[in-house]
């Protein structure tokens, strides 16, 4: 060989090993560019390389990396698009599309995307971001769609599963509701509500009344709440399940005998007095040693049904079990108060001296009434009105001037006044009976001590 020619052999064998040298360094370089900024020297070396291999999945992915820098969305999604076809599965690349979509308004692709990102990597915040997305936008149609995907792989939480009920409730799907809300309920926390009250109307519109009734035991007692407990109570009363109804509020006060008069008051203001009546008498029949406070609570709500049957039969046998005279004497106040004195008349030979003695103000009050004014003053002579509350003082002045004369209730007033034993509310009364009775020194002197 010639000297000429191996001279040209080596010449192209550097300037080849130069080019692959070039080549090799490009990658390196547009990194490089890219990192300094220089993106569009970038750009413009990467659709070089692009001219030469159209279909370079990194070269594509690298130049919607620099237009997503210089802020050209469009053009970056575009290129997003073609590295996808390729490479259908990347979620790096899937969740860079889908924040490029919500920046561009494009809503319908931003869905599109994230939904396939979820199908290739169902992770519980993903779908939950989904779910809540279709939701917010109102895209109801897409949300059920998703929902019944996933809640048939057993991918759903209790409140998607009961979000799906929901849904498929509100379009009469009462069937699909009902296998959604019974999976959501066998995954519920005790203490849940919201999916099992949907439940339960789901069982009645299914016709399974027992079902409905056994499910409504269960959470009764896991809930132990007499708002939530009687809106099922109200709702199978509602459904025309009076039996059942019956039955749940007897066992509620079984339960929970401390609310039940709450829930008897419920069920008054809701029109379903019956229920009501059903624990009251239950409650009368099976407590023992009640407090004053429970009574007075109990014939209130009786009131409310018209019900003093039921009192004068409480009253009676709770004397016959030996409960606390000072109780009875209550029970028979507040009976005397809330029907009137003459529904005391049932019980009035039972109303002993010693119970009388325990509530010394009701028995001045029955003694007038039953026109013994001497018994009634020595009763009301028990009273200290001190002890008395606002009320009591007030029923104690208006009994004090039915049995006694202006004069001698004034002297009475006066009495306590001066040993400053008189409450400061009943003082005005006093001065205001002093000038009737024209002793307007009395009058004046009260209100001076006033004053002062």
């Amino acid at each position: 060989m010639t000297t000429p020619s191996r001279f040209v052999i080596v010449l192209v064998l550097l300037l080849g090993l130069m080019s692959a040298a070039a080549f090799q360094r490009q990658p390196e370089q547009i990194s490089t560019l890219a990192a300094d900024g220089r993106y569009q020297t970038a750009i413009r070396l990467l659709n070089q390389q692009l001219a030469k291999r159209p279909h370079d999945a990194s070269l594509l992915a690298a130049l919607a990396r620099s237009h997503t820098a210089l802020g050209e969305y469009d053009q970056a999604i575009s290129l997003y698009d073609q590295y996808l076809a390729a490479r259908p599965d990347d979620l790096v690349a899937l969740q860079k599309q889908y924040r490029l979509l919500i920046e561009t308004g494009l809503v319908d692709r931003y869905f599109t995307v994230l939904a396939h990102a979820v199908e290739i990597h169902p992770s519980p915040d993903k779908l939950a971001r989904l779910i809540a997305l279709y939701r917010l936008h109102g895209r109801t149609a897409d949300e059920l769609k998703i929902l019944t995907t996933y809640a048939k792989r057993g991918l759903l939480q209790t409140d998607q599963l009961e979000r799906l009920g929901a849904l498929l409730a509100s379009e009469s799907d009462w069937r699909g509701a009902q296998q959604w809300l019974a999976a959501a309920e066998s995954m519920s926390a005790s203490s849940s509500s919201t999916g099992r009250l949907l439940l339960l109307e789901v069982l009645l519109q299914n016709g399974e009344r027992d079902r409905a009734l056994r499910y409504a035991r269960q959470w009764m007692v896991a809930w132990r709440d007499p708002f939530l407990s009687g809106k099922l109570i109200l709702r199978m009363a509602k459904a025309g399940l009076t039996g059942a109804a019956t039955e749940l509020a007897s066992e509620w006060e079984n339960l929970m005998p401390a609310t039940t008069f709450d829930l008897a008051g419920l069920f008054i203001s809701r029109g379903h007095s019956e229920l009501a009546r059903v624990m009251l008498a239950r409650w009368a029949d099976r407590v023992e040693h009640p407090s004053q406070t429970q009574l007075h609570a109990f014939v209130l709500v009786s009131a409310r049904l018209d019900a003093s049957s039921i009192v004068v039969k409480t009253f009676l046998r709770l004397l016959h079990d030996g409960s606390n005279r000072a109780a009875l004497a209550r029970l028979a106040e507040d009976t005397a108060d809330t029907f009137g004195t003459q529904a005391v008349a049932a019980i009035r030979p039972f109303v002993s001296t010693e119970m009388l003695l325990a509530r010394p103000l009701f028995a001045a009050k029955l003694s007038l009434s039953e026109g013994n004014r001497e018994t009634a003053r020595r009763f009301l002579n028990l009273c200290d009105p001190n002890d008395l509350t606002p009320e009591g003082r007030e029923k104690w002045l208006g009994l004090l001037q039915q049995i006694d004369t202006p004069a001698d209730a004034v002297d009475r007033l006066l009495s306590l006044w001066q040993v400053r034993r008189l409450p400061i509310d009943l003082a005005p009364e006093l001065a205001k009976q002093a000038l009737v009775l024209g002793r307007p020194d009395l009058h004046d002197a009260v209100w001076r001590s006033l004053e002062r």
